[in-house]
């Protein structure tokens, strides 16, 4: 399992970039030439030539339920005289993207993103020339938002030219992208930038997980972009559009933070979604973060590379190989590992049944574990706890031990651990909430306790001196990590 990583954007308003869905696109791999003799508008006017014509505006019907007025027809009053309220009816409902063709070992496929098309019972596909085709998906992946469609009906787009994949890496930051699309159903619309950033990690929408290894550009994209490519001035597709951020965490509009997803990722599982429709990612079982200054401190760690596993599922592949929680992976295979987002990478696109070689720090000694990685199955137990409740005026909130009560209240993945369930006091609690459980603490990572009950979190923070922090192992949602809390 990986952890669902929380990026500083995590509580802004990420908008996918299609109109109800997203559109297609496609790739191919080829080396970036400049020529230093062409001037920045004729390479982007060529680009645009060279790939527009590939670009396919993906119209998508797809069915929702419209329910009937719940406070109405819900009321026992209602039902009593009237009987069971009218059932919620079907209607169906279009959307747009954008796609691009491409040539994959000699045969023709339309790219696109995965949530343009999900749940799609019907998909058109109309290109620049006016041409039109019937198409399906055969084979998506959510994870990191691709789908590939293939014609069904009116042809087989051998009249449609295809895409050339380019080499994210040889398109400097601050070179010059063009987006191409159908915003708001504005066919093949065309809009330049630059790159503004590699390798960026941003939250999905309504969901604890987030996109990793995107490319950021301020090339104008908009509702209607999604699927259509990102193509550097070579007319090299480099990126699919995904996503764009709107405004931040105080509800300020933002411009110019545009994402796409970049093409070398989409390259490494689409063999196997040509072949078998789906991707099947290797697992090792742990929630990890990367490694924050005040944390590395605290382990014992000489700088900042490496990620912090905040939990280890039980019977995964890493709990049968024998890591824990507090563990520093720092390198895999002798490679360094930087961060969390370069861990989550080596990870999700290895072979199931691969061994790995982890390096570690474990309360301060160096050690290498062999994990074999597996296949993620899921599976949980419930138990009932005894409760208790304690108010911690230095730290400033209130506690309760973990109970069934607690758990269907705030929606809890775990059983034991002492709940957050009120904010209070004076003390420096910055980024805890309600809600949030916690489930060992310590002034290092050497001595933790496992916080089963109220005594215990008293037994760690009795004898805690001023200005001392307090190193503790938190949950939120379905996302563990760790904090450094200040009385």
């Amino acid at each position: 399992m990986y952890r669902k990583t929380t990026s500083r954007f995590s509580l802004v308003f990420v908008v996918l970039l299609s109109i109800g869905l997203i559109g297609s696109g496609a790739l191919a791999v080829t080396g970036q030439e400049t020529d230093p003799a062409a001037s920045q508008q004729t390479a982007i006017t060529k680009a645009a030539e060279k790939v527009g014509p590939a670009v396919a505006r993906v119209e998508v019907t797809k069915s929702i339920s419209q329910r009937a007025p719940s406070s109405f027809f819900n009321d026992p009053f209602f039902r009593y005289f009237f009987g069971e309220p009218p059932q919620g009816q079907e209607r169906q409902v279009e959307s747009l993207g954008s796609g691009f063709a491409i040539n994959w070992q000699g045969k023709k496929y339309v790219l696109t993103n995965e949530h343009v098309v999900a749940d799609a019972q019907e998909i058109k596909l109309v290109f620049k020339d006016g041409q039109t085709y019937r198409a399906e998906v055969i084979g998506k992946d959510a994870m990191i938002d691709i789908a590939v469609l293939e014609v069904t009906e009116n042809g087989d787009l051998a009249e449609i030219p295809t895409v050339e994949l380019g080499n994210p890496e040889e398109t400097p930051i601050g070179g010059w992208v063009v987006a191409i699309g159908n915003p708001e159903g504005f066919e093949n619309t065309v809009t330049a930038g630059v790159l503004s950033a590699k390798n960026r990690t941003i939250p999905k929408p309504n969901s604890d997980e987030s996109y990793q290894n995107l490319l950021q550009t301020d090339a104008a994209i908009n509702p209607g972009n999604s699927g259509g490519p990102l193509v550097n001035t070579n007319g090299e597709v480099i990126g699919i559009n995904t996503a764009i951020i709107r405004q931040n965490r105080q509800g300020v509009p933002l411009t110019g933070l545009n994402f796409a997803v970049s093409i070398d990722s989409v390259q490494k599982v689409l063999p196997e979604l040509v072949s078998e429709g789906e991707v099947t990612r290797a697992w090792l079982g742990v929630w990890f973060q990367s490694v924050t200054p005040e944390m590395g401190e605290k382990f014992g760690l000489e700088n900042g590379n490496g990620v912090l596993l905040s939990e280890v599922i039980k019977d995964s592949p890493a709990d049968q190989a024998g890591l824990q929680a507090g563990d520093i992976i720092i390198a895999l295979n002798g490679n360094e590992i930087a961060g969390s987002s370069e861990f989550q990478q080596e990870i999700m696109y290895r072979d199931v049944g691969e061994k790995i070689d982890l390096t570690l720090i474990r309360e301060g000694n160096r050690e290498t574990i062999t994990v074999t990685l597996g296949k993620r199955s899921e599976d949980g137990v419930e138990t009932e706890t005894e409760t208790d409740t304690y108010t911690d005026q230095d730290f400033g909130f209130t506690l309760k031990e973990n109970s069934t009560q607690l758990r269907e209240e705030y929606e809890l993945s775990v059983e034991s651990g002492l709940v957050i369930t009120e904010m209070e006091g004076s003390g420096n609690v910055e980024g805890i909430q309600v809600g949030d459980v916690l489930l060992q603490a310590g002034k290092n990572n050497v001595n933790l306790v496992t916080l089963r009950s109220i005594e215990d979190w008293k037994s760690v923070t009795d004898d805690l001196g001023e200005n001392e922090t307090l190193l503790v192992r938190v949950i939120r949602g379905d996302s563990y990590r760790w904090m450094t809390l200040t009385p």
